[in-house]
């Protein structure tokens, strides 16, 4: 074969792959959600975790909006019942609950007790797992050789202990009432590595580790439960230090970041990035070498690290 006849074999197959790639983007993009699939039976009901705010509240309007009745986690009874009198107001025929759990105590019986009697009697079809944090009330992006051991437990405890007994829990309703769907917020975290976020890190990669299992559990006994994990980059939250001013095409809104999501289900992933702009962000990084993009996260860091100095 000539070097003609190979640069031109390598030639077609490159433009090959990305035609390949760029369809199957637009594909994704253009999916029609089948979150409705799990709006069935009598009064169908979410449950979303860390529902107090951000992206976890932007959920329960969204589930409210299409007639989901929904169930409330948070830590702060006082706050939560704020909120639930005021979405009763905007959702004057969806019914609200609340459950009212510090996500970083570790489960007992009084847990598996105060999270069954928050579903109990009702048609609950979907889960959204969306608590994330160490538990304390400021967020210190810390060697992990600075970690004191209180925020070892505190990070392991809520992203990972908390939505496993959840998980536990929670999964036998869905069973019961098929089609069921279980969401899962991850993070970028886990596609590009970064320095001072060990803790949130491992336990958001076994977050995604227990969604690919528990898909295929799912499939292995036929049951009808969908699992998915969202990855998410940066949103225009309080307590990712943002307002509605940053909102940008790399950094959406709440509101936004939440439809996204929803107009993902279905897919048929374990694992997908809901906005756009994240992904063509997580796709830029991974096409730098590994060199580059470690020396560009470590100034990102150092950075942000020093802003933070100088503020205290």
């Amino acid at each position: 074969m000539s070097i003609y006849n190979v640069c031109a074999l390598v030639g077609a197959s490159t433009i090959g792959y990305f035609g390949f790639q760029l369809a199957s983007a637009l594909r994704f993009q253009l999916h029609t959600s089948k979150l409705q699939r799990y709006h069935h039976g009598p009064d169908p009901w979410a449950l979303v975790s860390g529902a107090s705010d951000g992206i976890g509240l932007a959920f329960v309007r969204a589930f409210a909006a299409r007639g989901f009745n929904v169930v409330l986690h948070g830590r702060n009874e006082a706050k939560l019942q704020k909120i639930v009198a005021e979405l009763q107001q905007q959702y004057k025929t969806t019914s609200f609950r609340t459950l009212v759990l510090d996500a970083g105590t570790p489960a007992s019986p009084a847990f598996d007790e105060t999270v069954l009697a928050a579903v109990k009697d009702i048609n609950l079809t979907v889960v959204v797992h969306n608590v994330a944090g160490s538990g304390d009330p400021k967020f210190d992006m810390a060697l992990f050789e600075d970690i004191p051991a209180r925020l070892c437990d505190g990070w392991i405890n809520v992203n990972a202990r908390f939505t496993t007994h959840l998980t536990r829990l929670l999964l036998p309703i869905l069973l019961r009432n098929q089609p069921g769907l279980m969401l899962f917020i991850s993070s970028a975290v886990t596609e590009v590595t970064a320095p001072c976020t060990s803790l949130y890190t491992g336990t958001k990669c076994y977050i995604e580790g227990l969604a690919k299992c528990l898909r295929l559990e799912m499939a292995l006994k036929g049951h009808d439960v969908e699992m998915m994990a969202l990855l998410t980059g940066t949103v225009a939250t309080a307590s990712s230090g943002r307002s509605d001013a940053d909102i940008s095409f790399t950094m959406p809104s709440t509101n936004a970041f939440v439809k996204a999501s929803l107009d993902k289900v279905g897919w048929g992933s374990p694992r997908v990035t809901p906005w756009l702009g994240h992904g063509l962000q997580f796709s830029f990084m991974k096409m730098l070498p590994a060199w580059a993009r470690d020396q560009m996260l470590l100034r990102i860091v150092k950075k942000m690290q020093d802003g933070a100095a100088k503020k205290d």
